[in-house]
């Protein structure tokens, strides 16, 4: 793997376990990741983000008052975000599919399991540095495509051989609609 630097990211983590963001915040640093935001749910995680516009979320799923699920939705869908289309990564103790599609549905862009290592998160960080998402928007959905490995929008449910596709109703989203683009990419 080439070595990537993620020094400059700015990352919101937004955790209501007082140890696992002492955890989070000690895995960041040892990875020269010094620019950190801490917050201890998730309606302190959403004012936060709005206010500093981080390039990367790390949330937890089960929170009160407000939940991971919610907060990556809201962060979606806000009208003056400032970023919609931010890399954010929901750590959760819950592996039951149930808890994984809605994680998925509401737009999170990776799921790990707790408790997280070096290793996995440092991968996962890289991976959206130097692989980042596209991003779908259709009317029910704002998040990244599901497709891991993809260099083509999905038009439908024609294959190559078939008839061509009907138009797709994902918008294609403006590359200058994001604030960093080395972090995004979008068709």
């Amino acid at each position: 793997m080439t070595e990537t630097s993620l020094t400059p990211l700015r990352i919101l983590i937004v955790e209501d376990s007082e140890q696992m963001r002492t955890l989070l915040q000690a895995l960041l640093e040892a990875m020269s990741i010094t620019d950190i935001l801490i917050a201890e749910d998730g309606e302190k995680g959403l004012a936060l983000y709005m206010e500093t516009a981080p390039d990367i979320v790390i949330t937890d799923g089960a929170m009160a008052p407000m939940d991971g699920y919610e907060l990556t939705n809201r962060i979606r869908t806000a009208p003056d975000n400032p970023n919609p289309y931010v890399p954010i990564i929901m750590l959760s103790g819950h592996l039951e599919k149930a808890h994984v599609e809605k994680a998925r549905a509401s737009g999170v862009t990776e799921y790990l399991a707790k408790p997280v290592s070096w290793q996995t998160l440092y991968e996962r960080l890289v991976t959206i540095v130097s692989n980042p998402s596209f991003f779908i928007r259709t009317p029910t959905y704002l998040g990244p495509d599901r497709r891991r490995e993809t260099h083509e929008l999905y038009q439908g449910p024609a294959q190559k051989h078939d008839a061509p596709p009907p138009k797709s109703t994902a918008e294609i989203l403006p590359l200058d609609a994001i604030r960093r683009p080395s972090l995004i990419r979008t068709k």
